[in-house]
C-alpha cells in the first residue's frame, strides 16, 4: 500500500493521532490539508513533526493514492470535493456513515474508527469497523496510537463513544470530584491529586486481572467505611445517572447516522 498519508483536518484529534503514531510515520510522506492548516504548524514544530507537509485548499483536495485520515468536523466533509481515488479512507467522523463517505470519496477500502485523546500518549482506546477485510497495514496504523478493538456492526462505532470517545471527559469529572473530596477531608490539593493519579494507575493494573466487582468486593469490609460510601452513591443514583448520560451520547450520534 502507498507510503502517502493525508490528514484532512487539523484539530485536536489530528494532533493526538499524529503525536501518538509519530514512530509509524518514518519513511512516509505525510500531509495535512484544510482551509488553513498553518494553524497546526506551531504544534508540529513543538513535537518534532515539522516534516509534515501543509496544504491549504479552499474547494478541492487530491486524495489520489493516499491513505486518507478524515479528522475534520463532520459537517465540513461536504465543504470539499475529493479528486482521484485514495488507497484507503480511515474516518474518525462521528455519526458519519460509510454510505455518506462513499458518496464523497472513492477508495477500495473504507474504515470507520473511533479514537480518544489518549492517542497523544499512544494509549487511545480505538474501535474500528469495515464491511470488508481490513488490510493489516491499516490496522497497524490504528494500533500505532493505542489499542484497537474491531466491532462487527457499523452502528457500534457510534455506540463506542460511551466507552472510549467520551469516557475520558466523564472520568475527568469524577477525578476532579475525588480530588476535591480529599481537600475537603483535609489533604492539600497536591497531595490529593498525587494520590488519585496513583490510584488510577493501580486500578488500571488491577483491571488486567480482576473484574470491577471483584476489586470492589476486595475493598469493602462488612459494615466498613467503603461500603457506606458506596451505599450513598447508589442512593443518589450515580450508576443510573452515568448510564443515562452514556445513553444520551449514543442516541445523539445514532441520530446523525
Amino acid at each position: 500500500m502507498t507510503s502517502k498519508i493525508l490528514f484532512i483536518g487539523y484539530g485536536q484529534i489530528t494532533k493526538a493521532i499524529l503525536k501518538g503514531m509519530q514512530g509509524a510515520l518514518v519513511g512516509r510522506v505525510v500531509s495535512i490539508v484544510g482551509k488553513d492548516p498553518s494553524k497546526i504548524a506551531p504544534f508540529l514544530k513543538q513535537e518534532g513533526l515539522d516534516f509534515v507537509n501543509l496544504q491549504a485548499c479552499d474547494k478541492s483536495i487530491d486524495i489520489t493514492d493516499s491513505v486518507v485520515f478524515l479528522t475534520l468536523k463532520s459537517h465540513a466533509l461536504s465543504a470539499f470535493t475529493y479528486i482521484g481515488q485514495a488507497s484507503a479512507v480511515l474516518s474518525a467522523l462521528a455519526g458519519m456513515s460509510l454510505e455518506i463517505l462513499k458518496a464523497h470519496l472513492q477508495a477500495p477500502h473504507f474504515v470507520r474508527f473511533m479514537p480518544n485523546v489518549a492517542a497523544f500518549l499512544g494509549l487511545s482506546a480505538t474501535t474500528y469497523y469495515s464491511p470488508n477485510p481490513t488490510p493489516k497495514e491499516l490496522i497497524d496504523l490504528l494500533a500505532s496510537f493505542g489499542t484497537v478493538v474491531q466491532v462487527d456492526k457499523e452502528e457500534l462505532v457510534n455506540a463506542s463513544m460511551v466507552t472510549n470517545g467520551s469516557v475520558l471527559a466523564f472520568l475527568s469529572l469524577f477525578t476532579q470530584a475525588l480530588i476535591d473530596s480529599g481537600v475537603r477531608a483535609g489533604l492539600k490539593h497536591t497531595q490529593a491529586e498525587e494520590l488519585i493519579i496513583q490510584s488510577f494507575k493501580g486500578f488500571s493494573a488491577l483491571l488486567a486481572t480482576q473484574s470491577p466487582q471483584e476489586i470492589s468486593q476486595n475493598i469493602c469490609t462488612p459494615a466498613g467505611a467503603t461500603i457506606e460510601g458506596l451505599s450513598v452513591l447508589e442512593e443518589k443514583g450515580v450508576r443510573g445517572a452515568i448510564m443515562q448520560a452514556c445513553h444520551a451520547i449514543a442516541q445523539r450520534y445514532k441520530s446523525k447516522s
